[in-house]
């Protein structure tokens, strides 16, 4: 009886060493699988009034950080500045808190009416919305309030898409603009084997023709630079679609990655976008 009860234990030890090892080697290609990311919210802030235009700025947050994307605010009628430096108040509400961010257009062009901000980001300890309800945009100058604009507030499509090397990441959408996301890897080979590469990012023409046909892609937006400049590094910013007829919600998206070397050596994949609602787990 002692010599079966050892036999099992033998049986149960070598089993375990079994499933450790293989688990241990498999560790990085599991986590390159699972992204482990959660979205709070995410959206598309903008409005308009007689004076002031701000245009599809993205704001959103995730489990470490609050995001407010760049973006661009056109004024109607530089003269109503009076030569002064305008200042911008965002206010964004939940039901009990709220977050006010505040900026100076030191670099605003009267002559062109269109000011370009940066992104800012900072750590979700300090801005704890669990969602926005409300903002409103407040343009100041000498602390006398110009004009408030009450913004719309637009949820954004987050987009995934992996295959079992890449992945594009942090990717989203409304109905013309892409947050152009990043393209990572856990192949550290590929800055070894190709020195440039070229996202070519396009929705399906025809949704009744061939999927595997390339002729029956629009590209609709391209960017090319080195493997290290482009690959498992920040974001490619946000592109806007010129085409009014053209939902990109209602769109069969996808990315084409080419890596090459500078000569005829190339590798080409797509990487399909598939929509997952904000808020929802990315793993």
């Amino acid at each position: 009886m002692k010599k079966k009860y050892m036999q099992h234990l033998i049986v149960s030890i070598v089993f375990a060493i079994i499933v450790s090892t293989t688990l241990f080697f498999m560790y990085d290609s599991f986590k390159f699988q699972t992204f482990g990311e959660i979205v709070y919210y995410d959206y598309i802030l903008s409005g308009s009034n007689d004076f002031v235009t701000m245009e599809n700025v993205e704001v959103y947050c995730d489990q470490d950080n609050f995001y407010l994307n760049d973006g661009r605010i056109l004024f109607t009628d530089s003269s109503i500045l009076s030569q002064q430096t305008p200042t911008i108040k965002l206010e964004l509400s939940s039901d009990e808190k709220k977050f006010n961010h505040e900026f100076t257009l030191d670099n605003y062009d009267q002559n062109n009416l269109i000011y370009s901000f940066n992104n800012y980001s900072s750590k979700t300890d300090g801005i704890n919305l669990d969602t926005i309800k409300t903002a409103t945009l407040t343009v100041e100058t000498n602390n006398q309030e110009l004009t408030k604009l009450k913004l719309d507030i637009t949820p954004l499509d987050r987009l995934e898409g992996s295959n079992s090397e890449y992945r594009i990441e942090n990717a989203a959408i409304s109905k013309s603009m892409i947050r152009l996301g990043s393209l990572k890897t856990s192949n550290d080979n590929v800055f070894k084997d190709y020195s440039d590469v070229s996202l070519e990012y396009r929705y399906l023409k025809d949704k009744k023709g061939d999927p595997k046909d390339n002729d029956n892609y629009v590209v609709f937006h391209k960017i090319s630079g080195t493997t290290k400049e482009l690959i498992n590094n920040d974001d490619y910013g946000t592109y806007n679609l010129e085409d009014d007829d053209i939902d990109l919600k209602n769109e069969k998206l996808s990315v084409v990655v080419i890596l090459s070397n500078g000569d005829d050596n190339q590798y080409a994949f797509a990487i399909d976008l598939n929509v997952q609602e904000a808020g929802d787990y990315y793993g």
